[in-house]
């Protein structure tokens, strides 16, 4: 009999769409665990599988399925509360404000008081670097390797946990940003490490910059979150596939997820709209509204216990 299960991991409730063949699908909804989302996910299937049958136990079920997919706040939560992991910027020299210039464009054009959101990474631990690509990517000035040093000491005095590379025109060749990756994975081994020619080589640099320094952000957290969830799966005896959803509305694997974390910030709501689709395509419609009401970010009093 295939089973699938999906998951939906909030700041208040994790929400559960369990199917199995020949039978009506299951909605189920328990009380999230901030303190480790992981444990309401195994709760949940515990209820389902006391509902299911008293008989069957949460092993037996979680044995038995083939699928899960699963969407989460984690990473969400941890954004908009500030409760990111201690984070550094290794760039290109004159570069490191980028993150608080952003495109130069104002929100409040006219409000002379308007202070412009604080970036996740401190402006003493957004380091410049000497080195410089053209748009083709050929070397101007070689990578100064004395000055990644340099960096890397300060990060290492200053006890970071994430770290970001991100140098001008890297889209168009990574030789810099790998070169730069191979000093910090020696000296920092234990650092989580976003490379910007990895996880999103485009032309446009506060785009890559911004969206590197959030992946370092938020990537520890949900490094650590998944390792739980999958431990806790394992325990269960969980050996079928388990995929991530993305904020687009498709999904990952763990690992991949684990390395490009910022492709999860939105993958708790992403799944609404999909499923609001497919429901009113069902009964002949082409357009439709889908709302999704959560509840306000809780504080994931989770991270400082592992961190």
């Amino acid at each position: 009999m295939t089973m699938k299960i999906g998951i939906d991991v909030g700041g208040t409730f994790t929400d559960f769409y369990f199917v199995r063949d020949g039978h009506d699908p299951v909605i189920h909804k328990t009380l999230s665990t901030p303190e480790d989302p992981s444990i309401a996910v195994v709760r949940g299937l515990e209820e389902i599988a006391a509902g299911l049958d008293p008989a069957v136990t949460a092993a037996e079920l979680t044995a038995g399925l083939d699928t899960i997919v699963h969407g989460t706040t984690v990473t969400t939560n941890a954004t908009l509360t500030r409760r990111g992991a201690k984070s550094a910027l290794l760039t290109t020299k004159g570069l490191r404000d980028a993150l608080e210039m952003r495109r130069g464009i104002r929100e409040e054009q006219f409000n002379n008081r308007y202070t412009n959101v604080k970036p996740l990474v401190d402006r003493h631990l957004r380091i410049g670097v000497a080195g410089r690509l053209d748009r083709t990517g050929q070397e101007i000035e070689p990578l100064d390797l004395d000055d990644v040093t340099g960096a890397i000491d300060l990060f290492r005095r200053e006890g970071v946990e994430a770290v970001s590379i991100c140098f001008m025109n890297s889209f168009a060749n990574p030789d810099h940003e790998r070169a730069a990756e191979r000093l910090v994975r020696d000296a920092l081994p234990d650092v989580y490490l976003t490379v910007s020619s990895d996880l999103m080589p485009s032309i446009r640099f506060y785009e890559r910059v911004s969206t590197t320094a959030l992946n370092s952000y938020i990537g520890p957290i949900l490094a650590h979150y998944l390792e739980a969830l999958q431990n806790r799966l394992e325990s269960s005896g969980f050996d079928g596939v388990l995929l991530i959803m993305q904020s687009n509305g498709g999904v990952m694997s763990p690992q991949v997820a684990r390395a490009k974390a910022a492709l999860t910030l939105l993958s708790g709501p992403a799944g609404g709209p999909g499923a609001g689709l497919v429901y009113a395509r069902t009964h002949g419609r082409r357009n439709c509204i889908v709302v999704d009401m959560g509840a306000p970010a809780s504080k994931p009093r989770w991270w400082s216990t592992v961190r």
